[in-house]
């Protein structure tokens, strides 16, 4: 895992921790499972961002990634959700018909929190004492 990424004018470390679910929470994710391993990685692979961790429980799924600060959490949900969603609903058609049939595969809505090297108090504290 790398801790720094290198940009021509700038380093970052940006580090995010998603957290959504299917529609309607239908527990379904351990027979897609493997997919969501594959069209995650694929997305990650075409936007650029790193997988730290991927953890895909009956119905919902945690995603760890590492990107580059152009990314916004707000689209990177988005990219994950909607390529693995659309993909997800062409594939299992036995699934879309059981149990989403109102479409779309995963919830609107998602948790995302942020990591890094410093906690809150030690930026708050290197502000307020260091003389600019």
């Amino acid at each position: 895992m790398e801790e720094y990424r290198s940009h021509a004018h700038s380093v970052s470390s940006c580090k995010y921790h998603f957290v959504w679910c299917p529609k309607y929470r239908h527990p379904v994710l351990n027979v897609v499972e493997e997919d969501v391993w594959e069209l995650f990685s694929e997305t990650a692979d075409h936007f650029g961002h790193e997988i730290l961790a991927l953890e895909i429980a009956d119905d919902h799924v945690h995603l760890f990634v590492q990107t580059d600060p152009k990314h916004s959490p707000a689209n990177i949900a988005r990219q994950f959700k909607s390529y693995s969603g659309k993909h997800l609903l062409e594939q299992y058609p036995e699934i879309r018909e059981s149990y989403f049939w109102g479409g779309g595969f995963w919830k609107v809505g998602y948790y995302v929190g942020t990591t890094g090297a410093v906690s809150e108090e030690v930026v708050e504290r290197y502000i307020e004492e260091t003389e600019h």
